[in-house]
């Protein structure tokens, strides 16, 4: 089993898992040209695709999925709720509706969704395993609930929202209203808010690995979350902090940028 970050943040993002010949994607931002570039760079081959799975609506998730979806003649797993087609261009392969709460399997997959609190209709996360491997992928949510808290507990790596430091979304150049929404509960999670939801998880969580991912370009930077986390943290496990847009595949123990133990 193996995965890629293709990319997270506010342009575009993507996360690309495989095992046995089949691979899955979590959302897609990027055009179809970018996302075979990223993909093949991390070498994956995207003929493997079984299916595509949505977040939610939001551009920098779903920009670049009914493309992929009619390329490869993928289904896009989404909420039963979600009028897609409202939000596309073109038509994608199939539309397969799933609910929150309830779990699925294909192949060798094993999967949950979660509702998430963002401005955008029907916005989920997703927990699931993979070849003995379980995951959560966290991001776009202004708060943080009990189910989360569960699903993250159950995991062995966990992709964390760190979108925006307090300080500097107040002070950089987006207009008030954007401010007032990525700091709302529809919104999005701070640094601390980030870091509050790790140290809150029980001592006996399984969770090892986190990647902080999603981190905006304007109101944060790497270096200003890695000085809270060093400065707060006080979950015990392996962390990397994903710069905004970076493409990374994990390899071995050292490609963690830090390991707070």
């Amino acid at each position: 089993m193996r995965y890629s970050i293709l990319g997270s943040g506010s342009n575009a993002n993507a996360y690309l898992f495989e095992h046995d010949g089949e691979a899955f994607l979590f959302d897609n931002g990027f055009s179809l040209k970018e996302l075979t570039r990223r993909a093949e760079s991390s070498g994956f081959d995207l003929s493997r695709l079984k299916f595509i799975f949505l977040t939610h609506i939001h551009d920098d998730h779903l920009r670049g999925v009914a493309p992929l979806s009619r390329r490869y003649h993928l289904p896009v797993v989404a909420h039963g709720e979600l009028d897609l087609g409202r939000y596309i261009k073109g038509d994608i392969e199939q539309k397969l509706d799933i609910r929150t709460g309830r779990e699925y399997e294909t192949g060798a997959l094993r999967f949950e969704a979660f509702s998430t609190s963002h401005d955008a209709p029907y916005s989920m996360g997703y927990h699931f395993s993979l070849a003995g491997t379980t995951f959560t992928i966290l991001t776009d949510t202004g708060l943080t609930s009990e189910i989360m808290t569960k699903y993250a507990e159950s995991s062995d790596v966990l992709f964390l929202e760190a979108n925006y430091d307090e300080t500097l979304l107040e002070s950089c150049s987006y207009p008030r209203f954007l401010k007032k929404r990525i700091a709302s509960d529809k919104g999005h999670l701070s640094n601390s808010a980030a870091v509050q939801f790790l140290n809150n998880l029980s001592p006996e969580s399984m969770l090892s690995s986190v990647y902080f991912c999603h981190l905006s370009g304007n109101s944060n930077s790497p270096e200003l979350l890695a000085h809270h986390v060093k400065e707060s943290l006080e979950w015990k496990g392996r962390y990397r902090i994903l710069k905004k847009g970076e493409r990374f595949v994990p390899a071995a123990a050292e490609n963690w940028e830090e390991r707070n133990l």
